[in-house]
């Protein structure tokens, strides 16, 4: 019995070394990271390359940089650009610390290349960014040392623009004229606009070049989509030498001066002696005007949308039309889309459209709206019409002083009937056909009450249904309208003088809220002074658009025709409006071309 529990004892005690032995082993061979230690937020550092950079008379085809640490590469067919670009695109790729970078085509003679990596290379550990390294070497005997900065901004807002490419392009091709190369061939140097929308190149050799910026949507650095964002420099421009001593030298001289910083001395010394270029980006139109769309939008309602401003085009209708029939077109305003207004008593009607130059369109339209709806329910639906909409211009029970009272409406008005039934209380007083209407624009959705109203009284009017007759059969429901007159005190008002510059048909000048709601618009074609009032308290911006083909609205660039676009300038800071009180700028905006 003792010799039987002695070996189930030392059996036992075997499996337990065992397991222990096990144990210990899986946990030596787990890697663990040490704890108690900084984290690592150094980037790589550059330990050797072959060549070495800024190397001349290179005449290989791989290119061998060597870190301080194992590295990895972010998105290198999107982060890492060459210059000047090349037709196959180099094979990059890792092997430890190194990164190696294989040309699959011949490089050119006496040609500067620049690589810039941007954020491609990162350690692999903790994913510290080498942000902005860039490799040179030249494949002649000399590195050309040239530099050219500048920013793209947004022509429509103003601000800065990231995420562009922008390429430089030399005159020099045998077959294409210098501003049709955006369009077929890659730039001879090419860069990308960081978050402030600047931009810069160095090593580039003395000659003139075209500065082209493009938003590339499908990233093969050609202008071939018509979407995609563009800017160009109206002139070309020529390369210059930044001597980094001399600014060092500065700071090195001025750096005594407690009175005097480097972030005040840089920007003056490259202000001063280095042209900086601005490049404003827009989205270029086509020149053909096209159809964009038509169709029934509702029963009684055709939209036609075109590009352009359809002033040109002619819409007419291809059968002789019975006297029921009647048709109100309506204009936009910017006269690209247009809608026709029409009495749905036709299933179908026949329109040809028609510019007088590429525009030739007929079809037979369907004036029955699509439905899935049975039969039953069709009629239902048919038989019950939407009434007519009736929207008004008086905010919180009040309208502003010396505001007429609008009435707006979905479809014209052909008829107002019964308008002595209309009840106008004034205070306590009840009075019977005393509202005088008048049309206010031309296609009758809009019509003004010409009656006066005062601070004193207190309003009521009450229009029954059945008054306005819309072009399509409906008719208003009983509408209900309660207000009063606000008192001026209450609102603000903005005066200010705008200065036209010579030779600008017209400026378009706007106030909008801080978020850019439209407020006002008036156009002025020569200099004077402008009252914006009965504003509500709020902050308020000034934006005025040199509107050269005065056409209302501001226009983009055209690059065929090396046209930059509409100069847009923005009223220093933003115009806090406060109740009572007005805002009357002495010193006149000078607007300059």
């Amino acid at each position: 019995m003792n010799f039987y529990y002695f070996c189930i004892m030392k059996k036992f005690a075997i499996y337990t070394i065992i397991i222990f032995a096990a144990i210990m082993l899986v946990r030596c061979a787990n890697i663990v990271t040490p704890n108690g230690g900084p984290k690592d937020e150094k980037p790589p550092v550059v330990t050797e390359s072959s060549p070495s950079n800024n190397s001349t008379n290179f005449k290989g085809r791989t290119v061998h940089i060597t870190f301080d640490e194992f590295i990895t590469l972010d998105n290198p067919a999107n982060n890492i650009l060459i210059s000047p670009p090349m037709k196959k695109k180099p094979i990059f790729r890792t092997n430890g610390k190194t990164l190696i970078i294989r040309f699959e085509e011949p490089l050119k003679p006496e040609t500067t290349y620049s690589i810039y990596f941007g954020k491609a290379i990162k350690d692999l550990h903790e994913g510290n960014i080498f942000k902005n390294y860039a490799f040179v070497f030249s494949t002649g005997d000399k590195i050309d040392t040239l530099s050219l900065k500048g920013k793209v901004i947004s022509a429509s807002t103003l601000s800065p623009v990231d995420g562009f490419y922008v390429g430089l392009y030399t005159d020099d091709n045998d077959t294409l004229q210098l501003d049709s190369l955006p369009y077929y061939v890659k730039p001879n140097y090419i860069t990308t606009t960081n978050k402030d929308g600047q931009f810069s190149f160095s090593g580039l050799a003395d000659k003139e070049f075209l500065i082209f910026a493009l938003k590339d949507n499908n990233f093969n650095q050609i202008f071939d989509q018509p979407n995609e964002e563009i800017a160009f420099y109206p002139d070309l421009v020529r390369p210059y030498y930044i001597d980094n001593q001399v600014v060092n030298d500065t700071l090195a001289n001025d750096s005594i001066s407690d009175t005097i910083t480097q972030k005040e001395i840089v920007p003056n010394i490259v202000k001063a002696d280095y042209p900086n270029y601005e490049l404003f980006s827009f989205v270029q139109e086509d020149s053909v005007q096209k159809i964009f769309k038509k169709e029934l939008v509702e029963n009684g309602l055709l939209r036609f949308v075109f590009r352009y401003p359809a002033t040109n085009v002619n819409i007419r209708t291809l059968e002789e039309l019975p006297d029921t029939f009647n048709i109100i077109p309506v204009h936009s305003t910017r006269h690209d889309t247009i809608l026709w207004y029409f009495t749905p008593n036709k299933d179908s009607l026949w329109i040809c459209i028609d510019n007088g130059l590429n525009i030739c369109d007929t079809t037979h339209y369907s004036l029955k709206p699509r439905t899935s709806l049975t039969k039953r329910k069709k009629k239902q639906a048919e038989d019950k019409l939407k009434p007519l909409s009736v929207k008004n211009n008086i905010k919180n029970n009040k309208l502003k002083p010396e505001q007429q009272l609008i009435l707006t409406f979905d479809e014209p008005i052909v008829r107002i009937d019964n308008t002595d039934s209309i009840i106008f209380i004034e205070n306590q007083d009840t009075l019977y056909n005393s509202l005088q209407f008048e049309k206010c624009d031309e296609y009758g959705l809009k019509y003004m009450i010409n009656n006066k109203f005062t601070i004193e009284n207190k309003y009521q009017i009450i229009i029954p249904d059945s008054v306005f007759y819309g072009i399509r059969g409906v008719t208003n429901t009983i509408t209900r309208l309660n207000f009063s007159m606000a008192e001026e005190s209450q609102f603000g008002n903005i005066y200010i003088t705008v200065e036209v510059p010579e030779n600008v048909p017209q400026l378009i000048v706007e106030l909008t809220t801080d978020k850019d709601k439209l407020i006002d618009k008036q156009i002025i074609t020569k200099t004077q002074e402008l009252a914006f009032e009965y504003l509500d308290p709020g902050l308020y911006k000034l934006k005025a658009t040199v509107d050269l083909d005065a056409n209302g609205v501001w226009s983009p660039g055209n690059f065929n025709k090396w046209l930059q676009p509409e100069k847009i300038v923005f009223y220093k800071g933003t115009l806090e409006v406060r109740a009572n009180w007005d805002i009357d700028l002495d010193e006149p905006w000078k607007i300059e071309n």
